[in-house]
């Protein structure tokens, strides 16, 4: 490019993020010249230009009579323009960037200040709503992410290759992140009704769900005719997460690998639907008592993701072992059994055996089928348990059974086929 036409696109575009800036500034009526941040970015760029040092050096000194500034306002009693202040010295710097020719990058950034800037109303709105436990979730959910896993080795580190550390991590990172999504959706419409609220409780935790949902049941009595319903709901998103985790979690080889699953767990998901179709249509339809918080309080907790890496650690490790000592049969009493702990560990545990043996022991479709009927067996358990009266349970393992059977016939289908 021609080193005279590369200077006037430096300038230019100096020119077109200060203004940007500049023109949010003026918006929000602060104390501030049209042109300064044009000004203060063409400085930038026009100083690097001359050379990094006196890029450093007039950036040293406009920050120097920023605080002067904030000094004098403070001595005349007037407010602080700290956010202001701030963007001009970033803005300074994005012309600086400009002037080392990275243009995506000023831009971008030059973007995201303007956009901070403008959301100033719906950011102090959502820390407002935002509660303590929201913001563990948050800053646990960086710490795993962007602290832990670099650091985990990614090698076998036991004798039996079975324990990849960084690989097994990454899986609870994986569900640590659609758990965290799942939350906030949950958040953003769970108050709009048990419905809403049992369906993405269960995206998240289904037996949670059940036990939030059985303990309102047993508190208020008016809504008790929902709750077999509103259970089965959940159910549903259980069946629906299990089968995207198998899926997610098997694509290395693709989808064929998770076909067999998914042909057993459909035809589950649909008659569970179809039994809630006719639940809420053949039954007296109570008043909608809309909760004033979501189900579920916290988007991560510590104790919960530790206790998941922990059981999920130890299904890997027993499961492996299991299958190279007896076989299938070995690895579907583990996959069964982890399922009352955890219907989304043994989802997972499937899908990451699929990765590894596509096509291989049919097993692992048993397997699957029979942790999803444990995982709707012990909603039915869940809901007795903290109601007490066994006419909602009874109801609820009604509307569950036609999922059960149908699932054991698409599994009958399968194993026929082969």
């Amino acid at each position: 490019m021609d080193d005279f036409f590369l200077l006037v696109l430096k300038i230019a575009a100096s020119a077109c993020i200060g203004l940007l800036i500049e023109l949010e500034r003026e918006w929000a009526h602060k104390e501030v010249g049209v042109r300064s941040f044009a000004i203060v970015a063409l400085l930038g760029t026009l100083a690097w230009l001359v050379s990094p040092t006196v890029a450093l050096a007039q950036m040293g000194v406009m920050a120097m009579l920023l605080v002067l500034v904030n000094v004098y306002a403070l001595w005349k009693d007037q407010s602080l323009q700290v956010t202001t202040s701030l963007a001009m010295v970033a803005t300074n710097i994005l012309g600086m960037i400009v002037g080392r020719g990275n243009f995506l990058l000023a831009f971008a950034a030059g973007l995201l200040i303007t956009a901070l800037l403008v959301w100033k109303t719906e950011l102090i709105t959502l820390s407002g709503r935002l509660t303590r436990a929201e913001i563990r979730g948050t800053l646990l959910l960086g710490l795993i992410t962007a602290v832990i896993y670099p650091l985990l080795p990614n090698r076998f580190v036991d004798p039996w290759n079975l324990v990849n550390p960084r690989a097994l991590w990454l899986t609870v990172v994986i569900v640590a992140g659609i758990s965290f999504v799942n939350y906030v959706l949950l958040r953003l419409f769970g108050t709009r009704g048990r419905r809403y609220s049992a369906i993405l409780g269960g995206l998240v935790n289904s037996a949670a769900t059940t036990a939030v949902l059985a303990r309102e049941t047993a508190r208020t009595p008016d809504v008790a005719d929902e709750a077999p319903t509103n259970v089965l709901l959940a159910d549903i998103a259980m069946i629906l997460r299990d089968g995207i985790f198998v899926m997610l979690f098997s694509l290395p080889h693709g989808l064929q690998a998770s076909m067999s699953i998914v042909a057993v767990l459909g035809p589950m998901l649909l008659t569970a639907a179809i039994m809630v179709f006719f639940a809420v249509f053949s039954f007296k339809k109570p008043v909608q008592q809309v909760p004033q918080r979501p189900l579920l309080s916290s988007p991560l907790e510590l104790r919960p993701l530790v206790g998941f890496g922990a059981l999920f650690l130890l299904l890997w490790v027993t499961s492996g072992l299991a299958n190279r000592l007896f076989g299938g049969i070995g690895f579907l009493t583990v996959v069964v059994v982890g399922a009352l702990a955890s219907a989304a560990s043994s989802a997972v545990l499937v899908g990451l055996y699929l990765a590894r043996t596509p096509g291989g022991d049919p097993s692992v479709v048993t397997a699957m089928f029979l942790a999803t009927v444990v995982g709707l067996l012990e909603n039915v358990a869940i809901l007795w348990i903290f109601t007490r009266r066994a006419q909602l349970a009874g109801q609820l393992l009604l509307f569950t059974l036609p999922a059960i059977v149908v699932g054991a016939l698409a599994l009958f289908t399968i194993f026929h086929g082969r």
